[in-house]
């Protein structure tokens, strides 16, 4: 779905000697090969860059939103690294001589994204992935905390949230009422929807049994793949918006458009998480379409929100009020 969203803030042009300044004192008498920008990606800035001795490329990442962001996706990297593929931290610079945003150099994993190799995949590849992504989601929920909350940059939780009924409610009604959001959804679509929740908040609880590492923003564009082998899970990265919650919000988020349709998708992927010991309850699905509204509803409310994503906002809210309740 988001493959049509724009960048939220322009991304950060660094020339070769700003590159180089970056990267080369990790790695002392080496040059700069090349450098290219990374397209996607809604926040941060990343390159691609080979050096001359070090034979692997590298991942530069500038971090357009503060250095905390970037301490927590280091933090998840050290928690999970050994169950969950993901990306190495060569590096991690709290600010930088060049544009003074913090910036990580991390591996570099020649591996599409998932949202731009669905384009040419056939039906039978889509089910045959579903559940090594069943199997991944399963293993990124089995890191288990006390609370659910956001996470501070070291793992600690700030402040305890609410992910039940009573919670979706008071965040729909700081987001759409209280916020900017109401607004851009309308005024016929907020009020279904409020009354949607209040009628059927309560099933949110079925999925609250453990707080849950959850990525936050599991969706193809963050879920790296390989091709040739099989299209094996090659990473899962961009773990900013990471929190101790209901897995159900990482599987409303990845049953969003094109996958929201795809009964035979879902089921393979709801086997396999549950066989790798993963907790389903009987209504996952309608439960994660709910659940997904916390992150439409924040989303809408953000000072800036582009036509198509508010577009997209509405169709997800509309879907939720015409699906059936039983």
């Amino acid at each position: 779905m988001k493959e049509n969203w724009p960048r939220q803030v322009p991304a950060v042009e660094l020339d070769a000697a700003g590159v180089a300044r970056l990267v080369l004192p990790l790695f002392p008498g080496d040059r700069l090969r090349s450098f290219a920008p990374v397209s996607g990606g809604l926040t941060n800035t990343n390159y691609k860059v080979q050096l001359v001795e070090h034979r692997a490329p590298l991942l530069l990442r500038l971090y357009q939103r503060g250095i905390a962001p970037a301490r927590k996706e280091r933090a998840i990297d050290t928690l999970i690294a050994r169950r969950v593929p993901v990306l190495h931290f060569f590096h991690l610079g709290e600010a930088n001589p060049v544009t003074g945003h913090p910036y990580a150099v991390l591996d570099w994993i020649e591996a599409p994204d998932l949202q731009q190799s669905l384009a040419y995949m056939t039906q039978e590849r889509r089910l045959a992935l579903a559940p090594k992504i069943g199997r991944t989601l399963a293993a990124i929920h089995g890191f288990r905390f006390e609370v659910f909350g956001f996470f501070e940059d070291d793992l600690k939780i700030k402040g305890p949230i609410d992910f039940d009924r009573a919670g979706l409610l008071a965040y729909l009604d700081q987001s759409l009422i209280q916020g900017r959001g109401g607004e851009r959804l309308g005024p016929e679509l907020t009020q279904r929807l409020l009354a949607y929740a209040a009628e059927h908040g309560n099933i949110l609880s079925d999925w609250l049994q453990q707080p849950s590492l959850v990525h936050g923003d599991f969706n193809a564009a963050n879920i790296l793949i390989r091709p040739e082998a099989g299209d094996e899970i090659a990473a899962i990265i961009d773990w900013e918006y990471a929190l101790s919650a209901s897995p159900a919000i990482d599987f409303g988020n990845l049953l969003r458009p094109p996958f929201d349709a795809d009964t035979t998708f879902a089921e393979a992927l709801a086997r396999a998480y549950v066989e790798a010991g993963g907790f389903l309850p009987r209504d996952w699905r309608r439960i994660a379409r709910l659940a997904d509204i916390f992150s439409f509803a924040d989303i809408l409310n953000r000072p800036q929100a582009a036509g198509v994503v508010v577009a997209d906002a509405r169709r997800i809210v509309a879907g939720l009020l015409e699906a059936p309740t039983s």
